[in-house]
């Protein structure tokens, strides 16, 4: 017919695949225009630690419950997992005078909050989720001092953090190791590590384990039941494996009371 056009097909097909593998292979346009990432330091969670998970849980009560609440979990539910009684975990943990069975609050109100760091302090709640473990713990050993900030402190994670460095007598003061990056597709110079400008009170490796156990801490408030699930999780493992022997032996006790054509049995005539 004249005035259609066939369309080679093939040629189409070719061009697609060929512009697909280039999507895939080429760095996308705003590649090295967007934020350089810093490395995160890795760790593992153990949740049948209990000390950690104690050791833990009175850290971010002194340290953190000042500004961050924990409004998905109460102190009741707290004290079978850290094997705590009530009277250790009101003298040790609860410190705030907060009712045993309410949810875990900050005792600051949000206004002050926000007045002093121009922002709320967040729940923590799903942080582990939300963040990861690997990211908590860069963050919570990454503070440097900052004269920019009206807190006088950043961090390598978290550029611009309200947050001001609370563990700065604990851990001591940190300078900043900086590298040519970009942010915001400017390039300049990021930090991508820390180094020490002063000593604290706890050696590195004193701190370097209180870090880990708040993170082990913020780990089980964001998985609370992992432990059980794992268990659970293994009995019906096993209830389906048997259900699949008795399906199997229901399916031979079947087939022996069918009369089989000379053919064979009924999914050999879908050959035909």
């Amino acid at each position: 017919m004249r005035g259609v056009h066939r369309i080679d097909f093939s040629r189409v097909t070719v061009g697609l695949l060929a512009l697909f593998a280039f999507a895939l292979t080429s760095p996308p346009v705003f590649a090295g225009q967007g934020t350089t990432e810093p490395p995160l330091k890795h760790m593992t969670v153990n949740l049948h630690d209990k000390a950690a998970l104690r050791q833990g849980a009175v850290y971010f009560a002194h340290q953190c419950l000042a500004c961050h609440s924990l409004q998905g979990v109460r102190f009741a539910e707290l004290a079978r997992p850290l094997g705590l009684t009530k009277k250790q975990m009101q003298e040790s943990i609860n410190t705030t005078g907060i009712r045993w069975f309410d949810t875990i609050t900050s005792p600051m109100p949000v206004a002050l909050i926000k007045k002093f760091l121009h922002a709320p302090a967040p729940d923590l709640t799903v942080i582990s989720k939300i963040r990861g473990v690997d990211w908590l713990y860069t963050y919570l050993t990454s503070f440097y001092v900052d004269p920019t900030r009206f807190t006088g402190a950043n961090n390598v994670v978290f550029y611009n953090t309200a947050m001001p460095d609370v563990f700065a007598d604990l851990q001591g003061l940190q300078a900043p190791v900086k590298k040519m990056g970009y942010r915001y597709s400017q390039r300049l110079k990021i930090a991508v590590g820390v180094r020490p400008l002063t000593k604290g009170t706890m050696t590195p490796v004193q701190f370097d384990r209180m870090a880990k156990d708040i993170v082990t801490f913020l780990y089980y408030v964001g998985y609370p039941h992992e432990q059980e699930s794992h268990k659970i999780g293994l009995w019906v493992l096993g209830w389906l494996a048997g259900l699949t022997v008795l399906a199997y032996i229901l399916y031979k006790l079947y087939w022996r009371r069918v009369i089989r054509p000379e053919g064979g049995r009924w999914w050999s005539y879908w050959k035909h």
